[in-house]
């Protein structure tokens, strides 16, 4: 892996991974929201989810990040997971995708750290 490559997988993963956490927060959030108001939340929320798998997709194709393509499982089974209502399995797959994203950027942090770049 050369340097320009790993710049840009390094930094589809970081971003990847923070939209990632963000949603996780996001989803504790959907159960304190009344009952009456939980539908339009849910909808944005499952937006939210699909806009996650857009950019995950981007990252595979510009980055060349065959290795996301589980991150992308892990989004969609969280997606139908919102629809039945089971927070908890949610927030389980999402920690899941973390992982894998952090995981398939680890050689490009290392190869970043060994040229002194973070």
């Amino acid at each position: 892996m050369d340097l320009k490559e790993a710049v840009i997988r390094f930094h589809f993963g970081e971003m990847i991974k923070t939209m990632l956490i963000n949603a996780g927060n996001l989803s504790a959030e959907l159960a304190a929201i009344e009952e009456k108001d939980r539908a339009p939340a849910i909808r944005l929320y499952k937006g939210l989810l699909e806009q996650i798998r857009g950019e995950i997709k981007t990252a595979s194709a510009l980055a060349g990040f065959n290795n996301l393509s589980g991150a992308d499982t892990k989004v969609k089974e969280a997606i139908w997971e919102v629809h039945i209502n089971r927070p908890e399995e949610v927030s389980r797959l999402l920690g899941e995708a973390i992982s894998g994203t952090v995981s398939s950027i680890q050689s490009a942090a290392e190869h970043l750290k060994r040229e002194g770049l973070i």
